[in-house]
């Protein structure tokens, strides 16, 4: 047996002293390797054992998933680093210049990331992140080609991960109770997940609240979309008259993230196309296809030909415009997002093509509806990156900065005073706990 220990920081970051490991090492796996390492030989050897010592722990969920995390410390700037060859090399100037880059890279004394172990059938995995940027599954089944861990460096980095494995479930299996209770009470904010009321965040970070340009107008169109009503539905659908509602939908799009100062042209119908022409013209110059050239823009059977793929996607924004047959009353516009950092955008755009009088169904009209009255929450996420609104129940999502991020400076994205008001007012969700069998 292992002797119990009180767990805390220096006992975990003592562990990975041992072996060697600090958080470079995890890192440089994670950001090297695209994500999957496929072993076999000693290395598999090693992953079989690191996954029956996990078998101490009681199964967590579905293929013998168990899991923890773990802490380390960052790496000092020795193993950062040779400074005297650096110098040499004319990458430094001076020791100063050379502690200045370590400690920027390296802000926070240790790092946290999650472990966990799944089994099923004769597939085996190790998944190690930091559930934000940092990720890679130690694997026997790889999906990919040149996944093989070929060189020294990561053979050496695995090497320590697997021997600090070893050592952390001795320790987790001998305090089990005591170890839940420090990552409880220790890990970062930044790597929970949490909700707060929006009507609360966004008192705290006013610019995050949802602005639109005609509220009045705004909510009434999600409340009759809520309600199924609309103008009255198109009896067909082409080509053309699709192209007049992406036009609305796009130019509002495109208005939308001028302001926010991204660059882009401003389009004016070229003089030389009729009237009737200009909004299939407009497509055609937006979404690179030639569909006077493809189809029949008249055609109600071209229009289902016409209507696959991305053709109704603004940008690369997964905000959508569709043609959608309400069979047997007609065709009604769809205004579908995806994204929840567009829910502003996507109001904006349903809100046009209501005014345009556009037989109109909004998806998601209620919970857009609820983030336009502040009556919904904002989930505290480790990673927003490309969040889709029906990965959770609440509309719209934030990443926390880290503490060291916020000061009461013009550039720092939080002031210290709105960063603790946020972690005091949010929801946090239970950490997961580990059991010993």
């Amino acid at each position: 047996m292992y002797e119990r220990k009180i767990i805390d920081r220096r006992l975990l970051a003592d562990l990975a002293k041992e072996v060697g490991l600090n958080a470079s090492h995890l890192e440089a796996l994670g950001e090297s390797r695209q994500w999957e390492i496929a072993v076999d030989g000693d290395m598999l050897e090693r992953l079989v054992d690191i996954q029956h010592r996990f078998e101490r722990l009681a199964a967590m969920g579905d293929d013998e998933y168990r899991g923890f995390y773990i802490e380390v410390p960052r790496p000092t700037p020795e193993e950062w680093g040779d400074v005297e060859e650096l110098i040499a090399f004319g990458e430094y100037d001076s020791r100063e210049a050379f502690l200045a880059d370590w400690l920027a890279f390296n802000s926070m004394e240790t790092r946290w990331f999650h472990v966990a172990s799944n089994r099923y059938v004769d597939s085996r995995s190790i998944r190690v992140t930091d559930r934000k940027r940092i990720s890679f599954i130690i694997t026997n089944d790889s999906k990919c080609t040149d996944a093989e861990p070929d060189n020294t460096w990561c053979r050496e980095n695995l090497t320590r991960l697997f021997n600090y494995l070893q050592r952390m479930i001795d320790v987790v299996v001998s305090n089990s109770d005591g170890f839940n209770d420090y990552v409880a009470h220790n890990l970062p904010y930044q790597q929970r997940t949490g909700r707060i009321a929006q009507k609360v965040f966004n008192r705290i970070v006013p610019n995050f609240k949802i602005e639109v340009e005609d509220r009045e107008m705004a909510i009434k169109a999600l409340e009759e979309s809520v309600h199924w009503h609309s103008a009255p539905l198109l009896e067909t659908m082409t080509i053309r008259k699709y192209c007049t509602y992406y036009r609305i939908a796009n130019e509002v799009y495109e208005a939308y993230h001028r302001k926010r100062g991204f660059r882009g042209r401003i389009y004016t119908d070229p003089q030389d196309v009729p009237e009737e022409l200009r909004d299939v013209v407009y497509y055609k110059r937006k979404k690179f296809g030639d569909v006077m050239e493809m189809y029949d823009i008249y055609s109600p059977e071209d229009f289902m030909r016409f209507a696959t793929d991305h053709y109704g996607e603004l940008g690369l924004s997964r905000l959508n415009i569709l043609a959608s047959n309400v069979q047997p009353q007609g065709w009604k516009i769809v205004v579908s997002n995806s994204y929840s950092s567009n829910v502003g955008l996507a109001i904006e755009v349903a809100t046009a093509l209501y005014k345009a009088g556009t037989p109109l169904l909004i998806y998601d009209a209620e919970k857009l509806l609820k983030i336009l009255l502040e009556e919904d929450y904002v989930r505290l996420l480790p990673d927003s990156f490309h969040n889709y609104m029906g990965y959770q129940e609440e509309g719209t999502v934030y990443e926390l900065p880290w503490k060291y991020e916020c000061s009461d400076d013009s550039n720092s994205v939080l002031t210290k005073e709105q960063y603790q008001a946020i972690v005091s007012n949010v929801e946090w969700q239970e950490v997961e706990k580990l059991r010993a069998t």
